[in-house]
């Protein structure tokens, strides 16, 4: 019988677990009603408008084909497997069992939001690789088994929250960790003995951190130590490496001093009372009776009196005018004269410049204030003014006014120009010095010559746009889509990573290698004035009234490539004037129909026939990076690996065409540096003859003569 009943027994138990594991499984969760349940969790969620359970869908996964785009979803293999939610003033609270209903989620992003209270229990989500939560307003400390479970994560970025309490020492445990940022936080207490051990990139700065740091983080740059009051990458004498702390003294002759000390403060304490009372009584009746004045050399008299006499006369004549936030005031021809008098508008608006980069020495302001300068962009509708300024030292530097940097507070924005300054890559340009006023920002370039990729395509179409075969296009094409990748990794947390890639802000080195500018501003612009500002905005969707995001660069990047690729100026950069092509709607059209022969510069066809399979492949490319579905366009990553496959291959074929072939007609190239002479000598031939004047549309001639966009000059916005 006890046998019997011990089966019975079981059978229930099984019967019990099965019953509860087909509940669970009936009540699982859809992915729509998964992310319609994280939505509920949120407050000012009206930006997810897209977010909806359709009666035509029903509870249809939002990576299902054919349905309708959920904002921010990121879907592979019909999964979902990202979120990215930065930027759109979210708060509330982040309902983790939602994003438990993913298994395949890899990627979450929540940066530039109002979220608060204590982090999330993020470290349920196992699978989760990327985390991006920078700039909230999360406080309290972080749980000791946080990253106990979080084997898979690479990337964390919790910077600029109010996070408190030591860095647990579980993050050692993180062994796939590759970037770590807890910069701009309040973390306490001494760093963990060891880092993750696969970590590449580390930023701990500006939080309240102390001792020394252990010899396993000094692999990482002391910069991104700074600001921690009591934290020594190196012990010195100099700095203290930790709180000096009070000792309580317990011996009777300790106390006994310590009696006698007060003691004797006390009685000096009552000496200089009385002293003060006399003499301020004895002061009180030198000024009603004989009103004694203070006797003063007569060198000293002379000198207030004639600053006295001074002051209401005082001008400034500098060009970057006298009041914070003016005009360029009377500077109505293309020169400045250097200037007699050096205003106070450096310690009446915010002190002098500030140092980001140091790579063309260090100067300030008054340096600035005095250099001969050169008006080579107007403000109307980008970013600015922007003058070339030659200091009395012989460096040249292009000086950025703005009045639209004003999204984030002073902290925030000095961190962010300090984060872009200190950026490093082959492709990128970054500010050289910053001038923080409230209403006005000035940005401190590094001056380049040949200017930017916009006016050598359709300026004066001299030497350089001569230059500009197929070799140094397919140059300048890597070259943009590796910096804006960089810029994808670098800035990952950022609504877009760059935010206004154009070619005017492409500026070509002496070798033709292009140099990227004015990047990672989305979040320091209003969003009110930033579809005015950056070209990222003037995407497809954020026109419908959606979001901007990293997808917007790779629609700009595709813009960046048909232009090169058919010498057409885009009015995709026009704002309310005529003119240039809608190179957009042209490719797409032409490469649909099978014309893509058409679409190529002229110049590059006289010279450079052979490589049309190539020059095709590349078009694809663009044509896909502008798509409308977002869905259809490649992530910023594939992008750049496709143009460099293409690159690839037609530098490959430009080498091996043989010598004699080039003794042929038009359109023969080869192999540099002799090898393709012929092609390069027909490409300037072309360009001298002045063929392309003929194709040159209104727009472009309107704007050589620099009057209806400001973004033809150097690198302007």
């Amino acid at each position: 019988m006890a046998p019997s009943r011990h089966r019975l027994l079981l059978l229930a138990v099984a019967a019990t677990i099965a019953a509860a594991l087909l509940a669970a499984a009936e009540n699982k969760m859809t992915d729509a009603e998964a992310l319609m349940q994280l939505k509920t969790s949120f407050t000012n969620s009206s930006s997810l408008s897209s977010w909806l359970i359709t009666d035509k869908e029903g509870s249809k996964s939002p990576c299902a084909p054919g349905s309708h785009h959920w904002h921010g979803v990121v879907c592979s293999g019909g999964a979902v497997t990202g979120l990215r939610l930065n930027g759109l003033k979210l708060g509330g609270t982040i309902e983790v069992n939602s994003l438990s209903s993913f298994p395949r989620l890899r990627s979450i992003s929540f940066a530039r939001n109002n979220f608060s209270g204590p982090l999330p229990a993020f470290h349920q989500v196992k699978a989760l690789k990327s985390m991006f939560l920078s700039d909230n307003q999360f406080s309290g400390s972080i749980p000791d088994d946080f990253f106990a479970s979080l084997s898979h994560l690479k990337k964390l970025w919790l910077n600029g929250n109010q996070l408190s309490g030591s860095i647990p020492a579980s993050i050692s445990q993180a062994t796939s960790l590759l970037e770590l940022h807890l910069d701009r936080n309040a973390f306490t207490g001494e760093l963990p003995a060891v880092p993750p051990p696969a970590l590449k990139s580390l930023n701990v700065s500006d939080n309240d951190l102390e001792g020394v740091v252990p010899e396993a983080f000094r692999k990482f740059n002391a910069s991104r130590f700074d600001g921690n009051e009591y934290l020594c990458f190196v012990p010195t004498r100099v700095k203290p490496c930790k709180r000096e702390e009070q000792v309580a003294t317990t011996s009777s002759s300790s106390r006994a001093a310590m009696v006698l000390a007060a003691l004797l403060l006390s009685a000096v304490v009552m000496v200089v009372a009385l002293r003060l009372c006399c003499c301020s009584r004895a002061r009180k009746l030198d000024m009603d009776g004989l009103q004694v004045e203070e006797k003063k050399p007569p060198a000293v008299k002379q000198a207030q009196a004639q600053s006295a006499s001074s002051a209401p006369q005082k001008r400034s004549s500098s060009w970057l005018g006298k009041r914070a936030g003016s005009s360029l005031g009377g500077f109505g021809h293309r020169r400045a004269a250097s200037a007699a008098k050096v205003d106070d508008l450096s310690s009446r608006s915010g002190g002098d410049l500030v140092m980001v980069n140091e790579s063309k020495g260090v100067f300030g302001l008054t340096d600035l204030m005095k250099a001969a300068a050169e008006v080579i962009g107007s403000g109307g509708g980008g970013l600015g003014s922007a003058y070339k300024a030659v200091m009395a030292n012989g460096v040249a530097v292009v000086v950025k006014r703005s009045r639209d940097m004003n999204r984030t507070t002073k902290d925030a924005f000095e961190a962010e120009m300090k984060r872009l300054g200190a950026m490093r890559h082959a492709n990128l340009l970054p500010p050289l010095a910053y001038h923080y006023r409230k209403d006005e920002k000035l940005l401190v370039y590094e001056y380049i010559p040949k200017g930017s990729l916009l006016y050598v395509l359709h300026g004066d179409r001299g030497m350089d746009y001569a230059a500009l075969d197929w070799p140094t296009r397919l140059r300048v094409a890597v070259g943009v889509a590796r910096g804006t990748a960089f810029l994808h990794t670098a800035l990952a947390g950022h609504e877009a990573p760059h935010g206004n890639l154009k070619s005017s802000n492409v500026l070509l080195a002496p070798d033709f290698e292009p140099l990227l500018v004015d990047f990672g501003f989305s979040g320091l612009i209003s969003h009110m004035q930033s579809p005015s500002s950056l070209f990222a905005y003037r995407a497809p969707e954020c026109v419908a009234g959606h979001p901007v995001s990293a997808m917007a660069d790779v629609y700009c990047l595709g813009v960046v490539l048909l232009e090169l690729l058919t010498g057409k100026f885009p009015s995709q950069y026009l704002q309310n004037a005529k003119g240039g092509t809608d190179l957009v709607m042209w490719a797409t059209s032409a490469m649909a129909d099978g014309y893509e022969r058409d679409l190529f510069d002229p110049a590059l066809m006289a010279a450079w026939k052979f490589a049309l399979p190539d020059m095709t492949r590349l078009m694809q490319v663009a044509v896909d990076c502008v798509q409308t579905d977002l869905e259809k366009r490649p992530e910023m990553k594939e992008a750049l690996a496709r143009v460099e496959e293409v690159a690839a291959t037609a530098l490959a074929r430009v080498r091996e065409r043989p010598p004699q072939a080039e003794s042929g007609g038009e359109g023969q190239g080869s192999a540099p540096p002799s090898a393709d002479s012929a092609s390069r000598s027909s490409h300037t031939s072309y360009v001298r003859e002045g063929s392309m004047q003929r194709i040159t549309s209104v727009g472009e001639r309107s704007l050589r003569r620099g009057s209806n966009d400001p973004s033809y000059g150097y690198g302007i916005s």
